[in-house]
């Protein structure tokens, strides 16, 4: 590496009576009835789940691995020592090096998640570069940035992939081993003191995840305390481990030597196997242990030497490194590099501009063909406009819903990295806004409407087709702006899709295209104000008809219908200026609206795991 090893001050992490509960307060006091002693202790029961309890111990530089059968808090663990975790129904105390954790502790740190959280559009060089560009002190400059990423493509073997991208379920990319190294990389190119990692081995290959391990483990040799969870490791890699803690049901059973871990539990009656792997042989117990008995374990471990002889180790303060002052960078810094990437993923997804600008072309010309001839009659010349109209507003709608899922697999790339202190809120949004509405959402969009405008025979004019334009445009950013609202809700596809469905679709029932609004029941009638539909359509309504001439048929030369008196009939307002414009003014404030509330949710989404 190109930071050298005296870097890396022996540095400890010290836990003490862990104890983890989750649960909903709020729900308990209002649904236990306190008048039941068995009722209450079964709503108690219920509410509530015991994650972690009474765990200690202590981390040093080296190998640290927490082990034990699934659900037994491994995860949770790792999270609370990485300070990721809602401190809600969380107790104990965390120490770095014998002092209180920073507040900048959990971005001076490396964490590599289980499932690989890195941007899937750009290649292998281009998200180190990403993390180098944007964590590392401005003191450190872009040759050096440089010289580090591929100092650590080189440590990470990567070299055979360094221009390959990710991959998304439309490009295939690196390997599942590539992608694991590569979310190390990530973490490696801050130089960090100490690195977490959530089960890193999970979904590897025998020698894929030996190859991780070992390279972890070159990486521990150089002073890093490294700490992971890991599920059921082979012997050629437990017996890399310099410290395992073993878990069962949220109880500290063995913290200690991997040397050790078959003499203890031979003393308390449980006889290994010749050639059995010490983590089967010890997993296997747990898992065949209940709470009460993982509680007596617990206990019998808190009475042996090995337990006396950790309890002093968390009292020696021989280890006193601590972590470099980490701040984020400036505004314009970050800004910049989150916009050139969602510029190189814009283009590079095959969801969203690719997919929009043929959907847009296909739809134009489809909606183009169908409406080319609007007769100037009121039968079938006004019904045939109006829903000209409403189609043209229901499809730029709705057309943003083809972006909606790469916001919802980017809203985990957002809090990963914003926890580990990439970048703020309001510049990851800000950003967002800057490149993704005028690439995936506006030229989809104008080119929609000027194929539309074109093929349509519309009533036209200078005015008329730039106020169609901008309705369209305001139609397309309101689809884009519930979409956003939405992928920061929900971390659901399935629940995103329907709460986007729903509302679209209550919102064109209140239109007044599809149903009179003076006949639908008075206590739903509130909703036409929030309807962007009928705000849409109507301002298309008033450009088409005000000043339209209409005749009675085809065959007919009697033409002295006016189209203010097809809106009058509509009940759209539409005798003066404001008339028109209100309707743009309620569709800004609802965008507004939408974008406002889409950023508050960013701001208060569920930071901690």
């Amino acid at each position: 590496m190109i930071t050298n090893q005296q870097e890396f001050l022996p540095t400890t992490i010290t836990f003490s009576n862990i104890n983890y509960t989750v649960g909903n307060e709020k729900l308990q006091s209002k649904i236990l009835p306190p008048w039941n002693a068995n009722v209450l202790s079964f709503w108690k029961s219920t509410l509530h789940k015991q994650i972690l309890t009474d765990v200690s111990g202590i981390f040093t530089p080296g190998m640290n691995a927490i082990l034990g059968p699934t659900g037994c808090g491994k995860s949770t663990l790792l999270d609370i020592l990485a300070d990721r975790k809602d401190r809600r129904g969380l107790s104990g105390t965390v120490l770095l090096s014998g002092q209180p954790r920073p507040s900048y502790f959990k971005y001076a740190i490396g964490y590599v998640t289980q499932d690989d959280t890195i941007s899937e559009t750009l290649t292998v060089r281009e998200n180190l570069l990403f993390s180098a560009n944007i964590r590392l002190p401005r003191s450190i400059n872009m040759y050096e940035r440089i010289e580090r990423v591929d100092q650590v493509i080189r440590d990470l073997d990567l070299l055979s992939c360094a221009n390959t991208l990710i991959g998304t379920d439309f490009v295939r990319g690196v390997s599942g081993g590539e992608k694991k190294r590569t979310s190390i990389g990530m973490e490696l190119v801050l130089s960090p003191n100490i690195l977490f990692l959530d089960e890193p081995t999970t979904g590897l290959d025998a020698s894929t995840a030996q190859n991780i391990m070992t390279y972890l483990y070159s990486l521990s040799k150089q002073g890093r305390t490294i700490i992971f969870s890991i599920h059921q490791p082979r012997y050629s890699i437990f017996k890399l481990f310099d410290t395992v803690l073993f878990l069962s049901s949220g109880y500290n059973i063995y913290l200690g030597s991997p040397l050790e871990v078959l003499p203890y539990f031979a003393s308390l009656g449980f006889t290994c196997e010749e050639h059995n792997n010490p983590a089967d042989f010890v997993l296997d117990i747990l898992i065949e242990s209940s709470t009460h008995s993982a509680n007596e374990l617990q206990a019998a471990y808190l009475q042996s030497n090995i337990a006396e002889r950790i309890r002093n180790e968390m009292q020696d303060n021989r280890y006193n490194g601590l972590l470099k002052h980490h701040t984020l960078p400036k505004y314009r810094t970050e800004l910049y590099y989150i916009a050139e990437r969602t510029f190189c993923n814009a283009l590079r997804h095959p969801g969203l501009v690719i997919s929009q600008v043929i959907s847009v072309i296909i739809y134009g010309l489809f909606t183009g063909l169908i409406f080319k001839q609007l007769e100037r009659t009121i039968d079938p010349g006004v019904y045939n406009r109006f829903g000209a109209i409403f189609f043209i507003v229901s499809c730029q709608a709705l057309s943003a819903m083809s972006a909606l899922e790469p916001l919802i697999k980017e809203r985990a790339l957002f809090i990963h990295e914003h926890v580990s202190g990439y970048y703020r809120v309001s510049s990851f949004f800000l950003a967002k806004l800057m490149i993704d509405l005028p690439l995936v959402h506006l030229i989809p969009c104008l080119i929609y409407a000027l194929i539309t405008y074109t093929l349509t025979d519309l009533h036209r004019s200078t005015d008329r087709f730039w106020f169609f334009i901008l309705t369209n445009l305001m139609a397309k950013i309101f689809g884009a702006s519930m979409c956003y609202f939405v992928a920061a809700s929900t971390a659901s596809f399935g629940v995103a899709l329907v709460m986007v469905v729903s509302s679209n679709v209550t919102m064109m029932l209140f239109s007044g295209f599809l149903i009179a609004l003076g006949s639908i029941v008075p206590f739903l009638r509130w909703i036409q104000w929030i309807s962007v539909f009928r705000y849409a359509s109507n301002a298309l309504a008033i450009n088409e008809f005000r000043n339209l001439t209409l005749c009675f048929s085809s065959e007919s030369d009697i033409c002295i219908t006016k189209g203010e008196e097809i809106l009058t009939r509509r009940q759209i307002p539409h005798e003066t200026t404001w008339d028109l414009w209100q309707n743009i003014v309620a569709l800004s404030g609802i965008i507004l609206a939408f974008f406002l509330m889409a950023y508050m949710q960013l701001l208060r989404m569920k930071k901690f795991q």
